[in-house]
């Protein structure tokens, strides 16, 4: 089971880092400079990077933390 949390929270760092640097990225100011529009645009990438964790948790055949992999 911890295994397979480690996997989860691995998958949602990864997605939550390339998904802010995109983020940042594409606003083209620095934090410092950032408006409320740009924080929302930026907060909203947190639940954004959950959305692969939940679709790989739900997926059957996922090797990692599928919904049918059994329990350790």
């Amino acid at each position: 089971m911890k295994k397979q949390c480690v996997a989860m929270a691995g998958t949602y760092l990864r997605g939550l880092l390339l998904l802010l640097i995109t983020l940042m990225a594409s606003v083209g100011k620095t934090p410092l400079d950032f408006n409320a529009t740009d924080w929302h645009l930026i907060l909203n990438g947190l639940w954004a990077s959950g959305v692969p964790v939940l679709m790989r948790l739900l997926n059957p055949k996922d090797q990692g933390y599928g919904i049918s992999q059994k329990k350790e």
